[in-house]
């Protein structure tokens, strides 16, 4: 299974149940952030002109051991300004994330967690296109010295066809609805 973008993590929406240390949920957080914005802007998604309009609410708490956890909400109107026609996309949910080190294999392994609805398009007051919910859990360890992929996995718990797709069909289901 491909590895999602950053973009497609973040809307993704990217999702799924990993074990934090016991202390990064019990402990307080050595860093807390809040933010509740909206912005504007004109971009391509997919290969197709956006104007693009987004409401964001994020919670982020990051703990001593250097594990995070993010919660927020994010939805974003796509518009294509030569046609009219306007896409919904949307997540809200919890992100973890924490890196385990293990110094005798010369690995670092990073966990990153969704839980919630890492993804959801839907045309501007219509019907869902496609919907990701549930948990998706991403595990990735490297060599420390190198930097080389050493294994990549995915666990998934719940409808998640955009993962079982290999992320594809995030373009495939943007254009049909854009154009």
């Amino acid at each position: 299974m491909g590895r999602p973008t950053f973009r497609q993590a973040l809307v993704a929406a990217v999702v799924a149940c990993v074990l934090l240390p016991a202390g990064a949920l019990a402990a307080k957080p050595v860093e807390q952030f809040h933010d509740h914005f909206t912005d504007t802007f004109s971009d391509e998604i997919c290969g197709i002109p956006v104007d693009g309009s987004v409401v964001v609410t994020d919670n982020f708490f990051l703990y001593e051991d250097g594990s995070s956890k993010d919660t927020s909400s994010v939805m974003t109107t796509f518009t294509n300004p030569e046609n009219g026609k306007s896409v919904v996309l949307s997540n809200a949910g919890q992100i973890t994330d924490t890196a385990i080190v293990d110094e005798e294999a010369g690995t670092i392994t990073f966990v990153t967690t969704f839980k919630g609805l890492p993804e959801k398009i839907q045309t501007a007051g219509g019907p869902v296109l496609l919907r990701d919910a549930g948990v998706i859990t991403f595990v990735d360890t490297f060599d420390v010295e190198t930097g080389d992929l050493i294994s990549s996995d995915v666990v998934i718990k719940g409808p998640h066809p955009e993962a079982d797709s290999d992320f594809e069909l995030f373009c495939e289901v943007m254009t049909d609805a854009l154009t």
